[in-house]
């Protein structure tokens, strides 16, 4: 048996967070990423920038950042010179065994360096290459710096997230960065069935920007259809629903997101208020929409008696979807995760004594599934290897 992209090569030359998420995507499912990075120079470290952001001081000076360990698991790397005339020789014979690039540079920036879409399909005339950028590789922001809150606030994410007494405020994770990535391994994966269809290879134009806004589809075609700008909302529901939102409870607060008749129903039970249900302030949806102030007051007097946790297994119990609002520590404890095999825990890493966690795939299949078949690598690590491979 074999996992979807084994024997397939991928030549990664991507830095940071989305064309590393894109590369690893492909690695966990059986791929052999070769990372090419640049060497260090004048006591630098060099290679991938996001060896250095979000370091600290032990792993830090071994390039092994959280942002590195979070994206890059699977991949063996080389450094590699690209200025230096002897280097195409290498990228040639790497790219004539490869089947996949998948490249973040400015737009136009990799063109001038001799290694574009034009230049690799030349060596290898059925090869798919990925260029990732912020806005694309044409149009007026082409080759525009981009890096995520840049996007976030282009994109209109920042606003539409905050409270309106507070004001907008940036998603707090680098969620285009990783959506992003994500779309193009999608990319990747559906240009690598079409050449199994007609034997071509393609080049995939993935900008940063078109993925936030597909990201948020809702609101966009909400506006053009009503004309409608969409409010801050806070914590509540894009439904506009006071049923639906971040409650206190007696200990914790829990996210409930109660849209339906039926779900109203199924809260006023749980709490023991079944006349709620009946009452004309409440009855149906624009009723409680139009108290949308004491349904608030009803619903959290009814949840002091417990805390958050106790809540969501009694809401599940009534058909109300809810659940705690928790921090990242206590996610990573949480039964449904310890059995989704998504986190990733590293031993071998050179140099590093203590086991380092990285982040899998968002799905499992019965056989074959994701795996990390190494650690992220250290820079030129594999630089041997793979020079005695070609």
């Amino acid at each position: 048996m074999a996992r979807a992209f084994e024997g397939i090569r991928v030549i990664d030359f991507t830095q940071v967070l989305a064309g590393p998420f894109c590369a690893e995507q492909l690695a966990l499912l059986g791929a052999d990423v070769i990372k090419i990075e640049q060497p260090g120079r004048d006591g630098k470290m060099g290679g991938d920038q996001g060896r250095g952001i979000m370091a600290d001081s032990d792993i830090g000076k071994l390039g092994m950042s959280a942002i590195f360990l979070s994206v890059n698991a699977g991949k063996r790397s080389i450094a590699l010179d690209l200025k230096a005339p002897e280097t195409k020789e290498i990228l040639e014979k790497l790219v004539a065994s490869a089947d996949v690039i998948v490249q973040n540079f400015k737009a136009g920036a990799i063109d001038k360096l001799g290694f574009g879409y034009e230049w690799a399909k030349t060596v290898k005339p059925d090869i798919v290459y990925c260029s990732i950028s912020g806005y694309g590789q044409d149009g007026p922001y082409a080759g525009a710096p981009a890096y995520d809150g840049a996007i976030q606030a282009t994109s209109g994410m920042i606003a539409l997230t905050g409270h309106p007494e507070s004001g907008p405020t940036r998603v707090g994770f680098n969620v285009v960065d990783m959506a992003t990535g994500m779309t193009a391994a999608f990319a990747v994966a559906s240009a690598l069935f079409r050449r199994s269809q007609t034997g071509e290879g393609q080049h995939l134009d993935v900008a940063m920007l078109d993925t936030a806004i597909t990201m948020a589809a809702q609101p966009f075609v909400n506006y053009k259809a009503t004309g409608e700008v969409q409010p801050l909302i806070g914590n509540s529901s894009p439904a506009f629903l006071p049923t639906a939102g971040l409650f206190e409870t007696g200990d914790g607060r829990l996210m409930i997101s109660a849209l339906t008749d039926g779900h109203w129903r199924g809260f006023c039970k749980a709490i023991g208020r079944d006349d709620l249900a009946e009452d004309p302030r409440f009855v149906d949806t624009e009723s409680r929409r139009a108290n949308g102030a004491q349904v608030k007051i009803e619903m959290e007097a009814g949840l002091a008696s417990a805390d958050a946790f106790e809540w969501e297994k009694r809401l599940a119990a009534c058909g109300v979807p809810a659940a705690p609002q928790l921090p990242v520590n206590e996610v990573l404890d949480h039964p449904a995760l310890a059995h989704r095999d998504v986190l990733l825990e590293f031993n071998d890493i050179p140099g590093i004594e203590r086991p380092l966690m990285g982040i899998g795939t968002g799905f499992k299949a019965n056989v074959d599934g994701p795996k990390a078949d190494r650690p992220p690598p250290m820079l030129d690590q594999h630089r041997d290897e793979i020079l005695k491979d070609l």
